[in-house]
């Protein structure tokens, strides 16, 4: 029986990484591995431990894992550094804890969610380039493994790609018209989602500018809440309420949807639209994939490496206003020809015979 101590965040805190943790060990469970979840007091893991207390998760990490034989840590800086000028003690020990653990314990596994750019002269980064240069690293994105090598100066590192599928677990599908029946959506026209979080990188602004500019063909929805509220999240999420409220169609539900409600929202799409700014991989566009609904996905980081045959990838607003308009396009010569169709297969009820 394979031994697996799993690092990371999880339900129920609302985290999509906590997600996909859960769902790795739920696989792995399911497979007759022995799974042992280290998670923060607020996720549901079997050994819960502060993230934040200057390195503790790795110690621990370190003392449970000798016998374990695969160590993975989800690793998204977030998780496990506090911010400002005021922690660096803490992220010099976290660093060091992490360093630590990976020379102790080789059979450790890094999967990278996301990693800050180097910087050089901070001790922090001086430990975390060591990591990096040691660990088995896990990405989904070759272009993640290429950027982190070149941001930390590593002529090489010991990686290789897991497909981000592997961390989703879709809970309900249902079909497009059973999907927005549940919503209460109607079917007079294509359906754009934005499905996620609230925060700048996300360029969810971007989705509804261009929505405005194609002629707001259809409907616009962006589903998601503030995670980890800051006072530029905040801002960020009274800017998308405030152009939607000016941008005929779209609409902005600022609540956090969970799993079902999650795929509920892109299985009623047309399309989902990723308008990220930054961003090395995807869940919601690996839900998509799974659901079997189309996306549209921006050039940034490794998005494009992931979009499958029928995403489509834009470079600009205006590529993206037009892919709109094509796909609205597409969507009303469907049902035009579905009426038809429809209309075709109705029988005349007989005329009454004269007498």
């Amino acid at each position: 029986m394979e031994r697996v101590l799993v690092v990371s965040s999880f339900p129920p805190r609302r985290c999509g990484i906590g997600a996909y943790a859960a769902t790795q060990a739920e696989r792995l469970r399911g497979s007759g591995a022995d799974v042992i979840v280290i998670s923060p007091p607020d996720g549901a893991g079997d050994v819960r431990v502060d993230f934040l207390a200057s390195g503790r998760v790795f110690r621990e990490a370190a003392r449970r894992g000798g016998a374990a034989d695969r160590i993975v840590v989800h690793f998204q800086p977030a998780l496990y550094y506090r911010g400002g000028a005021s922690a660096a003690a803490q992220k010099v020990a976290t660093s060091w804890a992490l360093l630590s653990l990976v020379r102790r314990r080789p059979q450790i596994e890094l999967l990278i969610h996301e990693f800050d750019p180097q910087v050089r002269w901070r001790p922090d980064y001086v430990l975390l380039r060591r990591v990096f240069g040691r660990a088995q690293l896990l990405f989904h994105t070759d272009a993640e493994r290429v950027a982190l090598q070149r941001q930390y100066g590593l002529r090489r590192v010991r990686a290789r790609l897991v497909d981000h599928a592997a961390g989703v677990t879709v809970h309900i599908a249902p079909g497009r018209d059973e999907a927005r029946r549940r919503l209460g959506l109607g079917d007079d026209g294509p359906v754009f989602v934005c499905a996620g979080f609230l925060h700048p990188d996300k360029g969810y602004d971007r989705a509804i500018r261009a929505f405005a500019a194609a002629g707001s063909p259809g409907r616009l929805d962006v589903v998601g809440s503030v995670r980890d509220e800051t006072p530029a999240k905040a801002a960020f999420a009274a800017e998308l309420g405030d152009l939607a409220a000016g941008t005929r169609g779209a609409t902005v539900h600022e609540e956090f949807a969970s799993d079902e409600e999650f795929d509920a929202w892109i299985a009623a799409a047309d399309a989902v639209i990723l308008p990220y700014r930054r961003s090395w991989s995807s869940g919601a566009l690996a839900r998509a994939q799974a659901i079997g609904i189309p996306a549209l996905v921006s050039d940034a980081g490794g998005l494009p490496e992931q979009a499958g045959p029928n995403d489509r990838v834009f470079r600009s607003d205006d590529e993206l206003a037009a892919l709109l308009r094509e796909i609205a396009g597409s969507a009303a010569t469907n049902r035009a020809n579905t009426d038809s169709t429809a209309s075709d297969g109705e029988v005349a009820a007989p005329a009454e015979a004269s007498t």
